[in-house]
């Protein structure tokens, strides 16, 4: 995404204003990664904050400086457990580290956090969301725990979503919520 698509972006709204956004951004790489045998491919890395945090600022800045966003509309910032630094003490001990998602997933849940607070004197509601484990292509490289750890086609990990997007309040702003329980993730 560069300015040029953000402006095509607002352009295209046209007078239309947007209740309800969903930004959900993502790219794993396939290959794990590791400091040990030098395995870590920092452009790759950049290349997923980019995505997964800038990414989502990008949309949510050109929506509202469009004076895009209709009064009381909800943001969801779709991010991931991966990025609980409290939940990798207990969920990635022992590797895979996956250090790229775990830091683009980290950055999209403070970037959703400060959006929150930004957003709120301006009745614009932003939560950021975990959408539970789903099976999708970017999920493959677990497909042999999908059974083991539960994950769902991604029309339920949606509907979990949709569920929590109708819940959000501005008393609940910058909340990190795990969709598949309504519960708070720890930071």
């Amino acid at each position: 995404m560069d300015n040029k698509s953000m402006e095509k972006l607002v352009k295209e709204i046209g007078e239309d204003s947007v209740d309800v956004v969903v930004n959900n951004a993502g790219y794993f790489m396939v290959d794990p990664e590791t400091i040990e045998g030098n395995k870590c491919d920092f452009s790759e890395e950049l290349k997923m904050i980019d995505i997964c945090a800038v990414g989502p600022l990008r949309v949510t800045s050109a929506l509202f400086n469009g004076k895009k966003l209709s009064k009381g509309a909800k943001i969801a910032m779709i991010t991931s457990q991966g990025g609980s630094i409290t939940w990798r003490a207990v969920q990635n001990c022992g590797g895979p580290y996956d250090y790229g998602h775990h830091m683009s997933k980290a950055a999209a849940n403070m970037m959703g956090r400060l959006v929150a607070m930004e957003m709120k004197s301006h009745g614009i509601i932003v939560q950021i969301l975990h959408p539970g484990f789903n099976r999708t292509d970017m999920t493959s490289k677990y497909k042999h725990i999908w059974d083991i750890e539960g994950a769902v086609d991604s029309s339920v990990g949606a509907k979990r979503v949709c569920h929590e997007i109708n819940l959000m309040t501005l008393e609940r702003a910058g909340m990190f919520i795990n969709c598949e329980d309504g519960l708070q993730i720890p930071w």
